[in-house]
């Protein structure tokens, strides 16, 4: 399967891609040290094997559980496959997948000034997954990763990412939703990622904006390393683990003018909200495609925040050993740096949270009854480690 990998409207490369042994081998490409690709965050080093961590991290996960009927009704064998049936456009980005022959620009496929087939947003809120056979392959939900389902919207208001919840029950997006007024209280009104909680057809879902603009791009993973002259350990992929020192050097190599500061705002949350799902596809930065202006993204993930963390941990092991999960709480958010630029802190803006955490929890009977007053002892202890660390 032959394509050119498009940004824009300017031709990057042409391609071909074994779907059966997902493998890309690139045709026809600008040679090996291009700043032409390096500066929209290609690796020249190895084409090859850029090109396939670029298309793996645009597909839908195969662990979702709608991907198996998404790969039946579209008759293909593979989630490459799939996401090559369109132009594999995405919400994040602007680059996009031009066939042989066409002569189609960015101003016909693209998500912004185009609409797109809502019936894969339906069959989402419905759990009507039959749906799906009609369903075209050019939405922007097959060039979106993670394991939880969600879909894309859009209406007069924006364009919105509504994600279900990791419990039956949604108790968790209770956590979510804490996750998002602390981001509110820590970045400012203006510069936070918002999210609510709302019911669709008797399920509970998390509701965000798009956090980017029509003319800026979301940057992570592969491409936020490269654009920054750093590779990412193959082994890591777009959900390898990230550390303070490696978010700092990205931040720094990518020009960014104060990336203390924005590295020490980025793991205060991490630490403050008891955040277990953090990897590099979880920040980035977002940059204008025509200015190149560059800015860190905020969080914008609140998925697993406010003790939710994975499953090798689960609540009732949680509650019935709270000394362990303080423990492990000091354990795993604690990595805050004295030396990081905290002047942006302010710590009476945090007091009283915890009531708001009480409130949140104490409203689900599903909830072991100690679980609302054990999250909220968490944060205290978090909170007086940060704030211990910007008084140093």
């Amino acid at each position: 399967m032959k394509r050119t990998l498009m940004y824009r409207n300017q031709e990057l490369l042409d391609f071909e891609v074994d779907t059966a042994a997902h493998k890309v081998h690139v045709l026809d490409a600008p040679e090996r040290g291009d700043e032409s690709l390096a500066k929209l965050g290609i690796d020249t080093n190895n084409l090859d094997e850029f090109m396939i961590r670029f298309i793996l991290g645009r597909c839908i996960s195969s662990v979702r559980k709608v991907y198996p009927v998404l790969v039946d009704a579209f008759g293909v064998h593979s989630s490459i496959e799939l996401v090559l049936r369109g132009h594999g456009a995405s919400l994040t980005d602007h680059f996009w997948y031009r066939a042989p022959g066409s002569t189609e620009r960015w101003e016909d496929i693209n998500f912004f000034d185009n609409a797109w087939d809502e019936t894969f947003c339906q069959a989402i809120f419905e759990g009507d997954y039959s749906k799906l056979a009609s369903c075209s392959p050019d939405i922007p939900d097959l060039t979106t990763r993670g394991t939880l389902e969600k879909a894309w919207e859009k209406n007069d208001q924006g364009i919105f990412l509504v994600k279900e919840s990791l419990l039956k029950s949604g108790a968790d997006l209770e956590g979510a939703v804490l996750g998002a007024k602390l981001c509110r209280l820590l970045y400012g009104e203006d510069a936070y990622q918002p999210l609510y909680a709302e019911e669709r057809c008797g399920r509970r879902f998390s509701v965000s904006p798009l956090m980017i603009s029509r003319d800026e791009e979301l940057v992570q993973g592969w491409r936020l390393f490269a654009l920054s002259g750093l590779q990412m350990e193959p082994s890591g992929g777009m959900m390898g683990p990230t550390t303070s020192e490696m978010m700092m050097d990205v931040f720094s190599r990518a020009g960014i003018s104060n990336p203390s500061a924005d590295t020490a705002k980025i793991f205060t949350f991490k630490d403050l909200a008891l955040l277990a799902d953090f990897h590099t596809g979880n920040y980035g930065l977002v940059c204008n495609v025509h200015t190149g202006e560059r800015r860190v993204a905020p969080p914008f993930d609140y998925d697993r925040s406010f003790g939710f963390p994975n499953e090798d941990y689960p609540i009732d092991v949680m509650c019935s050993k709270p000394t362990l999960a303080i423990m492990t709480c000091a354990y795993s958010f604690t990595d805050l740096d004295p030396s990081w630029d905290m002047t942006w802190y302010k710590p009476e803006l945090l007091e009283g949270f915890e009531e708001h955490i009480i409130d949140a929890y104490d409203s689900h009977p599903e909830l072991p009854s100690n679980f609302a007053a054990l999250i909220a002892h968490l944060f205290v202890t978090q909170r007086d480690y940060v704030n211990g660390i910007a008084r140093s």
